[in-house]
């Protein structure tokens, strides 16, 4: 298995679908239901019918999971094959090998599996998958908080933001020096200006043969808009129905308030540079200071609570996990109705 990793807006979903257009690699739309379900079934190995037939109910349970396009009937025979000893991954892959893509397939050699979320929960994976491989997708910043406010997918909070980037950038920075062989890093600016590139060189890191045609995946449209429901697509995907190009990059330059930078380039600190970002300012001011440090104490309780929420039982984890994102868009809904 494979993981792609980066923040949410970061050109992840870009990556996916590059992927998901490689005949020998299965690349389903984002669920996070191994991060969930490995407290409940981890240490299962010799399952019973009951087992699986529970699993196969609570992974539905799991938020877009009904994205997928997936023959339901189907997975839960094909999961009724592994009664008896059987490891959690290997029933997980089975769900995995039932999506059915957009795109015809042959060999199945990768299972690949976005989510943003895994940027924090990598040891998860690793401990999980300890041969898995990790590409990591980075984006200015800047750019990226942009993105996040022109979406609701989070409170539209440029310190908060920021903290976030900064907080999935140091964690994969530190594992990936603690596991230099198992992960590649890039930008998103780099990605998509020299896709053919970049794309070559992860192929090479996933030892996969090289196809050209992965870049017509737009012309995937009419499919695209009967997976996804249309208004979703035009919302948060439009660029999928085009192709790779330039346009989002240094957004920031003309779109984002100079108070803004400001607070990104003091939150992002030394992150930024590291990544290859230069800042604007060399000093923040103390204004930028001033007003981030609530949300920096706010973003770290966040996180804080989010361990404990895992700590809980499957379903209500779960539930409540489902509803973080709805509690998302009606806040950026009551601030913005006319959004």
């Amino acid at each position: 298995m494979f993981f792609i990793l980066g923040r949410p807006r970061s050109g992840t979903t870009l990556l996916r679908t590059l992927f998901d257009a490689h005949p020998n690699v299965a690349t389903p739309i984002e669920c996070a239901f191994i991060m969930n379900m490995s407290q409940k079934y981890e240490k299962v190995k010799n399952w019973t019918r009951d087992d699986l037939l529970a699993f196969h109910s609570d992974v539905q349970k799991h938020i877009k999971f009904d994205t997928w396009n997936i023959d339901i009937e189907k997975m839960k025979n094909d999961l009724l094959l592994c009664e008896g000893e059987n490891t959690f991954q290997t029933v997980c892959k089975v769900v995995y090998f039932d999506y059915i893509s957009l795109f015809p397939k042959e060999e199945i050699k990768w299972i690949g599996d976005k989510n943003p979320v895994y940027a924090t929960y990598t040891p998860l994976m690793l401990r999980l998958f300890p041969d898995a491989k990790f590409i990591h997708l980075v984006r200015d910043p800047r750019d990226n908080i942009i993105s996040l406010k022109n979406v609701d997918f989070e409170g539209p909070f440029t310190a908060l933001l920021a903290y976030r980037w900064q907080h999935s950038a140091r964690k994969l920075y530190y594992i990936k020096k603690k596991y230099p062989k198992q992960f590649y890093t890039i930008r998103y600016e780099d990605l998509v200006k020299a896709p053919e590139k970049y794309y070559r060189e992860m192929c090479d890191f996933l030892s996969l043969p090289y196809y050209g045609h992965v870049f017509e995946f737009y012309k995937k449209q009419d499919e695209a808009m009967k997976q996804f429901k249309t208004d979703k697509l035009m919302k948060y995907h439009k660029s999928l129905l085009s192709p790779i190009n330039t346009s989002k990059v240094d957004l920031w330059k003309t779109q984002l308030p100079d108070r803004d930078i400001r607070i990104a380039e003091f939150v992002g600190g030394r992150w930024t540079k590291l990544y290859g970002y230069e800042r604007k300012y060399k000093w923040p001011g103390f204004m930028a200071m001033f007003v981030s440090i609530p949300w920096l104490v706010y973003g770290s309780s966040l996180y804080l609570l989010r361990d404990m929420i895992d700590k809980l039982p499957f379903d209500l984890k779960v539930k409540i996990k489902n509803r973080g994102p709805m509690l998302a868009k009606a806040f950026v809904k009551f601030r913005n109705p006319d959004s």
